[in-house]
Protein backbone atom coordinates (compact mmCIF):
# COMPACT_ATOMS: atom_id res chain seq x y z
CA UNK A 1 0.00 0.00 0.00
CA UNK A 2 2.96 2.33 -0.60
CA UNK A 3 1.02 4.41 -3.14
CA UNK A 4 -1.98 4.96 -0.85
CA UNK A 5 -2.62 8.29 0.85
CA UNK A 6 -2.57 7.78 4.62
CA UNK A 7 -5.21 9.80 6.47
CA UNK A 8 -5.00 10.83 10.11
CA UNK A 9 -7.75 10.04 12.63
CA UNK A 10 -9.67 13.31 12.01
CA UNK A 11 -8.40 14.16 8.52
CA UNK A 12 -10.49 14.70 5.39
CA UNK A 13 -8.67 14.44 2.07
CA UNK A 14 -8.77 17.70 0.12
CA UNK A 15 -11.63 17.77 -2.39
CA UNK A 16 -12.90 14.38 -1.22
CA UNK A 17 -15.66 14.95 1.31
CA UNK A 18 -16.56 11.26 1.23
CA UNK A 19 -13.42 10.64 3.31
CA UNK A 20 -14.67 12.84 6.17
CA UNK A 21 -14.72 11.01 9.53
CA UNK A 22 -18.40 11.94 9.88
CA UNK A 23 -19.18 9.74 6.89
CA UNK A 24 -17.64 6.76 8.67
CA UNK A 25 -19.81 7.54 11.69
CA UNK A 26 -22.89 7.44 9.44
CA UNK A 27 -21.73 4.13 7.92
CA UNK A 28 -21.27 2.61 11.37
CA UNK A 29 -24.79 3.67 12.29
CA UNK A 30 -26.11 1.86 9.20
CA UNK A 31 -24.03 -1.19 10.10
CA UNK A 32 -25.52 -1.07 13.58
CA UNK A 33 -28.99 -1.16 12.09
CA UNK A 34 -28.10 -4.16 9.92
CA UNK A 35 -26.72 -5.96 12.97
CA UNK A 36 -29.91 -5.18 14.88
CA UNK A 37 -32.01 -6.95 12.24
CA UNK A 38 -29.63 -9.93 12.24
CA UNK A 39 -29.82 -10.09 16.03
CA UNK A 40 -33.62 -10.19 15.80
CA UNK A 41 -33.39 -12.99 13.23
CA UNK A 42 -31.12 -15.01 15.51
CA UNK A 43 -33.51 -14.54 18.43
CA UNK A 44 -36.55 -15.76 16.48
CA UNK A 45 -34.85 -18.69 14.70
CA UNK A 46 -35.61 -22.13 16.08
CA UNK A 47 -33.24 -24.10 13.85
CA UNK A 48 -30.59 -23.45 11.20
CA UNK A 49 -31.85 -23.12 7.62
CA UNK A 50 -31.59 -26.30 5.59
CA UNK A 51 -30.84 -26.81 1.92
CA UNK A 52 -28.09 -25.71 -0.43
CA UNK A 53 -29.04 -22.03 -0.55
CA UNK A 54 -28.91 -19.32 2.10
CA UNK A 55 -32.12 -18.02 3.69
CA UNK A 56 -33.21 -14.52 2.61
CA UNK A 57 -35.05 -12.05 4.81
CA UNK A 58 -36.69 -9.12 3.00
CA UNK A 59 -37.97 -6.24 5.12
CA UNK A 60 -38.59 -2.50 5.10
CA UNK A 61 -37.36 0.27 7.32
CA UNK A 62 -40.04 2.46 8.95
CA UNK A 63 -39.53 5.09 6.22
CA UNK A 64 -39.93 2.52 3.43
CA UNK A 65 -36.27 1.88 2.57
CA UNK A 66 -35.47 -1.69 1.56
CA UNK A 67 -33.43 -3.96 3.83
CA UNK A 68 -32.32 -7.47 2.92
CA UNK A 69 -30.42 -9.98 5.03
CA UNK A 70 -29.07 -13.23 3.60
CA UNK A 71 -28.26 -15.74 6.31
CA UNK A 72 -25.97 -18.57 5.26
CA UNK A 73 -26.06 -20.36 8.62
CA UNK A 74 -28.20 -19.05 11.46
CA UNK A 75 -26.46 -21.45 13.85
CA UNK A 76 -23.07 -19.83 13.24
CA UNK A 77 -24.71 -16.40 13.18
CA UNK A 78 -26.09 -17.08 16.63
CA UNK A 79 -22.83 -18.33 18.12
CA UNK A 80 -21.18 -16.01 20.65
CA UNK A 81 -17.76 -15.91 19.02
CA UNK A 82 -15.79 -13.19 17.25
CA UNK A 83 -16.54 -12.53 13.59
CA UNK A 84 -14.81 -10.54 10.88
CA UNK A 85 -16.93 -7.89 9.20
CA UNK A 86 -16.67 -5.88 5.99
CA UNK A 87 -18.77 -2.81 5.21
CA UNK A 88 -19.15 -1.47 1.66
CA UNK A 89 -20.55 2.02 1.02
CA UNK A 90 -20.45 3.72 -2.38
CA UNK A 91 -22.07 6.44 -4.45
CA UNK A 92 -23.41 5.36 -7.84
CA UNK A 93 -22.82 7.30 -11.01
CA UNK A 94 -26.26 8.69 -11.81
CA UNK A 95 -25.67 8.61 -15.58
CA UNK A 96 -25.00 4.85 -15.71
CA UNK A 97 -27.36 1.91 -15.94
CA UNK A 98 -26.99 0.14 -12.55
CA UNK A 99 -28.26 -3.23 -13.80
CA UNK A 100 -24.73 -4.75 -14.19
CA UNK A 101 -24.23 -4.17 -10.45
CA UNK A 102 -27.46 -6.02 -9.65
CA UNK A 103 -26.50 -8.91 -11.93
CA UNK A 104 -23.07 -9.20 -10.30
CA UNK A 105 -24.55 -8.98 -6.80
CA UNK A 106 -26.87 -11.89 -7.60
CA UNK A 107 -23.96 -13.88 -9.07
CA UNK A 108 -21.82 -13.31 -5.97
CA UNK A 109 -24.68 -14.43 -3.71
CA UNK A 110 -25.04 -17.62 -5.76
CA UNK A 111 -21.41 -18.39 -4.91
CA UNK A 112 -21.95 -18.23 -1.15
CA UNK A 113 -22.29 -22.03 -0.70
CA UNK A 114 -18.77 -22.32 -2.14
CA UNK A 115 -17.49 -19.98 0.60
CA UNK A 116 -18.45 -21.65 3.89
CA UNK A 117 -16.72 -18.90 5.87
CA UNK A 118 -19.43 -16.41 4.90
CA UNK A 119 -21.98 -16.18 7.70
CA UNK A 120 -24.35 -13.47 6.42
CA UNK A 121 -24.71 -10.65 3.89
CA UNK A 122 -26.91 -7.61 4.49
CA UNK A 123 -27.94 -4.76 2.18
CA UNK A 124 -29.60 -1.58 3.45
CA UNK A 125 -30.99 1.13 1.18
CA UNK A 126 -29.67 4.52 2.32
CA UNK A 127 -31.32 7.93 2.19
CA UNK A 128 -30.68 9.19 -1.33
CA UNK A 129 -30.92 5.80 -3.04
CA UNK A 130 -27.43 4.34 -2.55
CA UNK A 131 -26.83 1.16 -0.55
CA UNK A 132 -24.70 -0.03 2.32
CA UNK A 133 -23.59 -3.65 2.54
CA UNK A 134 -22.37 -5.66 5.51
CA UNK A 135 -20.80 -9.09 5.24
CA UNK A 136 -19.96 -11.21 8.29
CA UNK A 137 -17.32 -13.92 8.01
CA UNK A 138 -15.67 -16.47 10.27
CA UNK A 139 -12.27 -14.79 10.01
CA UNK A 140 -9.84 -12.72 7.97
CA UNK A 141 -8.71 -15.71 5.90
CA UNK A 142 -12.31 -16.25 4.76
CA UNK A 143 -12.55 -12.57 3.84
CA UNK A 144 -9.40 -12.85 1.73
CA UNK A 145 -10.60 -15.99 -0.07
CA UNK A 146 -13.91 -14.35 -0.97
CA UNK A 147 -12.23 -11.12 -2.06
CA UNK A 148 -9.75 -12.96 -4.27
CA UNK A 149 -12.45 -14.98 -6.06
CA UNK A 150 -12.73 -14.40 -9.80
CA UNK A 151 -16.12 -12.69 -9.76
CA UNK A 152 -15.39 -10.49 -6.77
CA UNK A 153 -12.05 -9.45 -8.25
CA UNK A 154 -13.75 -8.58 -11.56
CA UNK A 155 -16.38 -6.49 -9.75
CA UNK A 156 -13.70 -4.52 -7.90
CA UNK A 157 -11.43 -4.11 -10.91
CA UNK A 158 -13.94 -3.44 -13.71
CA UNK A 159 -17.42 -2.65 -12.42
CA UNK A 160 -16.62 -0.39 -9.48
CA UNK A 161 -14.70 2.26 -11.50
CA UNK A 162 -17.43 2.33 -14.17
CA UNK A 163 -20.43 2.54 -11.87
CA UNK A 164 -19.29 4.37 -8.72
CA UNK A 165 -17.85 7.82 -8.14
CA UNK A 166 -16.28 6.73 -4.86
CA UNK A 167 -16.20 3.85 -2.37
CA UNK A 168 -15.60 3.46 1.37
CA UNK A 169 -14.57 -0.07 2.34
CA UNK A 170 -14.44 -0.76 6.08
CA UNK A 171 -13.29 -3.89 7.87
CA UNK A 172 -12.96 -4.93 11.47
CA UNK A 173 -13.99 -7.28 14.25
CA UNK A 174 -17.38 -8.00 15.82
CA UNK A 175 -16.59 -9.15 19.38
CA UNK A 176 -18.63 -12.18 20.46
CA UNK A 177 -20.56 -12.11 17.20
CA UNK A 178 -24.12 -10.96 16.61
CA UNK A 179 -25.64 -12.10 19.94
CA UNK A 180 -22.86 -10.39 21.91
CA UNK A 181 -24.53 -7.04 21.30
CA UNK A 182 -21.22 -5.19 21.19
CA UNK A 183 -20.40 -2.41 18.74
CA UNK A 184 -18.30 -3.44 15.74
CA UNK A 185 -14.62 -2.58 16.12
CA UNK A 186 -13.25 -0.76 13.07
CA UNK A 187 -9.71 -1.72 12.07
CA UNK A 188 -9.26 0.08 8.76
CA UNK A 189 -11.12 2.04 6.10
CA UNK A 190 -10.00 2.13 2.48
CA UNK A 191 -11.16 4.90 0.15
CA UNK A 192 -11.40 4.80 -3.64
CA UNK A 193 -12.12 7.86 -5.82
CA UNK A 194 -12.91 6.99 -9.44
CA UNK A 195 -13.73 10.48 -10.71
CA UNK A 196 -10.34 11.15 -12.29
CA UNK A 197 -8.44 9.51 -15.12
CA UNK A 198 -6.73 7.27 -12.57
CA UNK A 199 -8.16 6.02 -9.30
CA UNK A 200 -7.17 7.81 -6.08
CA UNK A 201 -6.74 5.53 -3.07
CA UNK A 202 -6.53 6.39 0.59
CA UNK A 203 -6.64 4.55 3.90
CA UNK A 204 -7.24 5.28 7.58
CA UNK A 205 -6.39 2.90 10.41
CA UNK A 206 -8.64 2.54 13.43
CA UNK A 207 -11.87 4.35 14.19
CA UNK A 208 -12.49 7.77 12.69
Amino acid sequence: MDDWVRLGPRETAGGRDFTAPARTTEDLQAIGRMLEVLRHEVARATRPPTGAHPATLETREPDGRAHRAIVCDVGRLGASRDLTWVGFFAEKRRDRDPSPLTVMDDALIEEFPAHPGIVSYSSLELVGGDWGNLILLEGDADRDRWREGERHAYAARELAPRHYTHVRLHHGLLPRGVPGGQAPVLHRTKYYDYRGDTAWRGARDGPA
